[in-house]
C-alpha cells in the first residue's frame, strides 16, 4: 500500500510511469466501464481487488522497466545521453558561447574540469566520462527541484515509457477497435456486414470504445516515436545544464573566463 500511495502522490511516478501504463490498457477498460457502469458491484469488486493486489503499481513498474531498456538502446543510437552529447566540443547543438560558459561553470561550481577540444579529440572516451560526471552530479543536486526541471523530466520519462509500451498499445488498440465495432453491432459475422447505425445510441458504448481505441491507435502510430523522445531528452538536458549558473561557486575557484582550459593562452599549462 505504501508503494501504491507513493505512486499516486509522487508527480513523476504518477505522470511518467502510471499514466503510460493506464493509457496502454485504456481501449480495453473503456468497454468494461461502458457495459457495466462505474457502480456495478462486479466491476467495482474487480477493480478493488486489482488495486489491493498492486496491479497499478505492477503496470507502472513494467512501463518503467521497458522504458529503461529502451533508453539503453536509444543512448547507443544517439551516441550518449543528451547531457553528454551537447557538452562535447564537436557537437553543434549549443552555440559556442553557451557551451564555454557551461564548461566554466562545471569547473567553478562542481569542481569538474572538462577537457579542451584538443583533449577531447585525443581521448573522446575520457572526455565523455567527464561530461557524464557533470550530468550525474547535476541530477543529484537538483533532485528536489519541483518546477520546470521536474516538468521536463516528466515529459521525457512519459514519452520514453509510452514508446516502450507502443507494441502492446497498438495491439490493445486494434482489439479495442474490433471489440467496439462488435459491441455496437456495427459488424456481424453471419452474414458478414457493416452497419454504421450501430455506432449511434443505443450503441453508444461501442461507439465510445471505437473512438477511444482509434484515438489511441493514431497516437501510437503517428506521435510516439524515437524523434519525440530525443526532442524531449534534449529539452530536459538544456534545462538541467541551465541549473549550473544557480549553484554556489566553490571556494578557491577562479571567477574569470580566462581560467577555463579552453580559453587558456597557447602553451599555457592547464590548472
Amino acid at each position: 500500500m505504501d508503494k501504491l500511495f507513493d505512486l499516486v502522490t509522487d508527480p513523476y511516478d504518477r505522470k511518467a510511469r502510471a499514466t503510460p501504463a493506464l493509457l496502454t490498457v485504456l481501449p480495453v477498460v473503456v468497454p468494461l466501464v461502458c457495459q457495466f457502469g462505474t457502480k456495478n458491484p462486479i466491476l467495482t469488486g474487480i477493480l478493488g481487488v486489482l488495486g489491493t493486489c498492486g496491479a497499478i503499481y505492477a503496470a507502472a513498474s513494467i512501463a518503467r522497466g521497458r522504458g529503461k531498456l529502451l533508453e539503453e538502446v536509444l543512448v547507443k543510437e544517439w551516441g550518449g545521453l543528451p547531457t553528454t552529447i551537447i557538452l562535447r566540443h564537436r557537437d553543434t547543438f549549443l552555440e559556442g558561447g553557451t557551451k564555454r560558459r557551461y564548461h566554466l561553470d562545471a569547473l567553478q561550481r562542481l569542481g569538474i574540469q572538462l577537457p579542451t577540444a584538443k583533449e577531447e579529440a585525443a581521448d573522446d572516451a575520457a572526455a565523455d566520462d567527464s561530461y557524464r560526471s557533470v550530468g550525474r552530479r547535476l541530477r543529484e543536486l537538483t533532485r528536489e527541484d519541483k518546477k520546470l526541471l521536474l516538468k521536463e523530466n516528466i515529459a521525457y520519462g512519459f514519452h520514453r515509457n509510452m514508446l516502450a509500451m507502443k507494441g502492446v498499445g497498438v495491439i490493445l488498440s486494434i482489439i479495442g477497435v474490433i471489440y467496439g465495432l462488435a459491441l455496437a453491432g456495427a459488424i456481424k459475422l453471419d452474414p458478414v456486414e457493416f452497419d454504421i447505425h450501430g455506432l449511434l445510441p443505443p450503441g453508444l458504448s461501442g461507439g465510445l470504445t471505437l473512438l477511444v481505441s482509434l484515438a489511441m491507435l493514431a497516437a501510437w502510430l503517428g506521435y510516439f516515436n524515437k524523434a519525440q523522445v530525443r526532442a524531449m531528452g534534449y529539452t530536459y538536458a538544456e534545462r538541467l545544464l541551465e541549473k549550473l549558473a544557480g549553484l554556489p561557486r566553490l571556494r578557491g575557484r577562479p571567477a574569470g573566463p580566462a581560467a577555463h582550459p579552453a580559453n587558456a593562452a597557447p602553451g599555457a599549462p592547464n590548472p
